[in-house]
């Protein structure tokens, strides 16, 4: 029986204050696999096509063991991954899951590979599918490789952090330091991750009353606009202020009838001139 002990890249912090180092993984005794190793097809080290993942029946799936090609097969990535070939490094990565799909550190290496592949534009599709393969490997990783756990944990973390999603890093850095309290780059970004979250909703707030104080500035301005719009219209006259014009008119009517009848009553009495000769 032999052990081996497997290189581990560690997360990719882009855009967050501080990138883990590379570790080593604790290490994965298992039997030899007595089985022939498949042929590794030749592949350009300039290759620029990402290769797809394992369609053949993989020979074991058990995230508790390792076996003697899966090791090789990581181990010959991890060149790849340390001389930036990303893509060459992902086609043994894969291999390695050919041999035990439930390979937990040929399952991360392979995320690690898409995440830096993700910065490329034209794998930038990978990291979603990094993302979920970090998320489906950490209940197998708490169990059998807690650092891997840990480390998956924080990769989330930063994933998250780098799209503002603060409140998703907060909640995977608290879950790295779960595992393991004396993480020093987790607390960090953990704290960065709580004040960009507070400043994120200080934002929200002033931008919640910006937007009341608009609305009601519009409300103000269309009450003003109807009021002068119905002092621009001729009002119609109430029952009162027609009573009293009726009553002013029934007035001027009476004292016209009254001064008509003294001037018939003065000419009657006007003495008439005499007649022409």
């Amino acid at each position: 029986m032999r052990t081996s002990r497997i290189i581990i890249t560690m997360a990719i912090a882009v855009g967050v204050a501080l990138a883990c180092p590379t570790a080593t993984a604790q290490s994965l005794a298992a039997p030899d696999d007595p089985t022939q190793a498949p042929a590794v097809a030749a592949t350009p080290a300039d290759s620029t096509a990402a290769p797809s993942a394992p369609t053949v029946q993989p020979q074991h799936n058990n995230p508790a063991e390792s076996f003697r090609n899966e090791r090789r097969f990581i181990h010959e990535g991890n060149g790849y991954f340390n001389d930036s070939n990303y893509y060459r490094a992902l086609e043994y990565y894969n291999k390695a899951l050919e041999v035990n799909a439930a390979s937990i550190a040929g399952r991360y290496n392979k995320a690690m590979a898409m995440l830096r592949l993700a910065n490329t534009d034209d794998a930038a599709d990978q990291r979603p599918q990094a993302a979920q393969i970090l998320q489906n490997l950490i209940p197998d990783a708490k169990q059998y490789a807690p650092e891997l756990a840990c480390r998956a944990y924080y990769n989330l973390g930063n994933m998250a952090y780098n799209d503002q999603n603060y409140g998703g890093a907060i909640a995977m850095y608290e879950s790295t330091l779960r595992l393991d309290p004396d993480q020093p780059d987790a607390r960090y970004n953990l704290r960065l991750a709580q004040l960009q979250q507070q400043n994120q909703d200080q934002n929200q707030d002033q931008d919640q009353e910006q937007e009341q104080e608009e609305q009601q500035q519009q409300q103000e301005q269309q009450q003003q606009e109807q009021q002068q719009e119905q002092q621009q219209q001729p009002q119609p006259m109430s029952q009162s202020a027609q009573q009293i014009l009726q009553s002013m008119q029934n007035q001027e009517n009476a004292t016209r009838r009254r001064v008509q009848e003294d001037e018939e009553q003065s000419q009657s009495g006007r003495r008439q001139p005499d007649k022409p000769w």
